[in-house]
């Protein structure tokens, strides 16, 4: 039947919100749609919290109203992020957030799209000064939920005595790895399937090169040292060599099947994946990791 203008409110917030991918919750399988509806209400304060303060420049989700918001909310959020709660800090947020709010509504207030602002070049100022704009409060969010990811898994790990490599490669791997998840979908399903593909390799590969290099470029920095050691266990030498196997068969299935991959070559994935899980399980358990 009709909804109530309760029900059709509830439905528009969750729309805004999820940047529309609510919509596609009724074509899901009716346990992943309830566990959908569930963790929405009780994620909806983080939820708001996100589209309030990432500028979102995406053709398919644009709203001048929440990108106005978005550079309101932005430098607060900033203050938030840095514990930097001075009243001459917050002072200076406000007036810089009023003054990019101001700018953004009078630069796109007639406009159905988000404006160029080529200034005479054939650049798109304007999209690439806000996704970079996008990127940097992404990567705060993304910094400050793995930091309590962090914290749950160090206390899980303790309360049930669990080795420290078991535990990050289940709930600390998974726990990371949810954003790629649930994005790479969403963005293959929107017709970008090429870049989805290859945010699934760049992003371990970000982690490898870019992530490991700044936690030791830290740890020299803070201990006054220019070396350590670093124990190569059994679980990260299985964990390299599968994954190293794993994209030797993808790039030869690829170049076998024309530049394509098979549309059951995730039953392969999945139980490569389960394998690496139930080797790495036992070998931490045994204590041989």
């Amino acid at each position: 039947g009709q909804l109530s203008w309760t029900g059709q409110l509830w439905e528009k917030v969750k729309h805004e919100l999820t940047l529309g991918e609510s919509d596609e919750w009724q074509e899901l399988p009716r346990w992943q749609r309830v566990l959908r509806e569930v963790s929405f209400k009780c994620l909806l304060p983080a939820y708001a919290a996100q589209r309030a303060t990432i500028p979102q420049v995406d053709p398919a989700s644009y709203s001048q109203q929440w990108l106005v918001v978005s550079m309101l909310c932005s430098p607060l959020a900033v203050l938030v992020y840095f514990d930097a709660y001075s009243l001459g800090a917050v002072m200076t947020a406000m007036a810089v957030g009023f003054s990019l709010g101001l700018g953004v509504h009078i630069l796109t207030k007639d406009e159905e799209g988000l404006p160029t602002l080529d200034l005479g070049t054939s650049f798109a100022f304007g999209p690439a000064i806000l996704s970079l704009a996008g990127f940097f409060m992404g990567v705060l969010w993304i910094d400050t939920l793995a930091s309590e990811v962090v914290g749950i898994v160090s206390l899980t790990s303790r309360l049930l005595g669990l080795p420290p490599s078991l535990v990050g490669l289940t709930l600390l791997a998974v726990g990371s790895s949810l954003g790629d998840f649930f994005g790479n979908p969403s963005m293959a399903r929107r017709g970008h399937a090429s870049t989805a593909l290859t945010a699934c390799f760049a992003g371990p590969l970000f982690n490898m090169l870019i992530s490991m290099a700044a936690g030791f470029g830290s740890f020299f920095a803070r201990e006054g040292v220019t070396r350590t050691q670093v124990q190569f266990t059994p679980d990260i030498a299985l964990g390299v060599g599968c994954l190293v196997i794993y994209n030797i068969v993808v790039a030869s299935v690829g170049l076998l099947n024309n530049s394509r991959i098979p549309e059951k070559f995730y039953l392969f994935a999945r139980a490569w994946y389960a394998m690496y899980i139930i080797i790495a399980c036992l070998l931490g358990i045994t204590g041989l990791s």
